[in-house]
């Protein structure tokens, strides 16, 4: 029986973004770290959404002209989203991935801090390397 879980294929070096921050730095993030989404946190390090390249056009499309006060605005997200424990068993992690259909998928310990990020690349090194060995 497999008892890999979250914690052993997770990422724990996390680009997250902060609720209180502006589209501008979203952007910026995004773009200089080539990721499409990023978890967002409150100060504590706390889970409170995820923020997308969708989210971003969305809120920008809302305004008839694209001005630079827009990028002033605070940042809108998605939340609550989906989240995994970090001791979840890897089944529980594939099977999200496949319900849901997301890109990345937020780790979170009992307290609902993020504490890692598993992504579909991660799945596929695990599959990957898991094949090499057999």
């Amino acid at each position: 029986m497999d008892k890999t879980t979250a914690a052993d294929i997770m990422s724990t070096e996390l680009i997250v973004i902060q609720d209180d921050e502006n589209v501008e730095e979203a952007l910026k993030t995004l773009i200089n770290y080539k990721v499409t989404g990023l978890p967002v946190v409150d100060k504590k390090g706390k889970m409170l959404g995820v923020l997308s390249e969708y989210d971003l056009i969305r809120q920008i499309a809302k305004n008839k002209r694209i001005t630079s006060d827009i990028f002033l605005k605070k940042i809108e997200f998605s939340h609550p989203t989906e989240t995994v424990n970090a001791d979840a068993p890897i089944q529980e992690v594939i099977k999200k991935f496949v319900e849901l259909k997301f890109r990345r998928l937020p780790v979170v310990d009992k307290k609902n801090k993020l504490v890692g990020i598993i992504t579909r690349r991660d799945l596929m090194r695990m599959f990957y390397y898991r094949a090499k060995l057999t």
